[in-house]
């Protein structure tokens, strides 16, 4: 095996990212449980390390979720000015997992590898021990779905 047994993607996913985010752990809780109060699944959560008291926290949301959304980002915006809310709509989401990944070094720099050299527009990355997700724009999906397969050699 090569690290990763199974591909998958989710289409239509849109990226939230709130720039400027107060360190304070309870400003971040305080957008997931606005989330969660609204019904909006979030899912691949990355926060950039804090450049002195800020720091840049970025989910995916359904694009169907977006309106509600928007709502919540501007509910927010108002009680913290500073923050600097971007949405970006129409990206899909590519999902290698693989058991092999815990004890493989390596299936990361490769999956990386292959979607740079096919596309600049990979929008995020998060990544877990068994699981790495890649987020890309929507006219870039089929060639790094197709170059990821190929080179981890796995069918859809």
């Amino acid at each position: 095996m090569n690290g990763v047994s199974k591909i998958s993607v989710t289409e239509d996913i849109s990226l939230i990212s709130f720039n400027n985010v107060p360190r304070d752990l309870s400003v971040t809780s305080q957008i997931m449980t606005e989330f969660s109060a609204q019904n909006i699944n979030i899912d691949m959560i990355s926060q950039s390390a804090p450049t002195g008291e800020t720091a840049d926290v970025s989910f995916t949301v359904n694009s169907e979720d977006v309106v509600r959304a928007l709502a919540i980002i501007q509910r927010f915006r108002e009680q913290h000015p500073s923050v600097r809310p971007i949405v970006s709509s129409g990206n899909c989401k590519i999902q290698l997992y693989g058991e092999e990944m815990r004890s493989r070094p390596g299936v990361a720099a490769q999956a990386f590898t292959v979607a740079s050299s096919l596309t600049d527009e990979i929008m995020l990355i998060t990544t877990s021990e068994v699981d790495i997700s890649i987020l890309v724009a929507q006219h870039a999906v089929e060639s790094v779905l197709e170059g990821l397969c190929a080179h981890f050699e796995v069918t859809l």
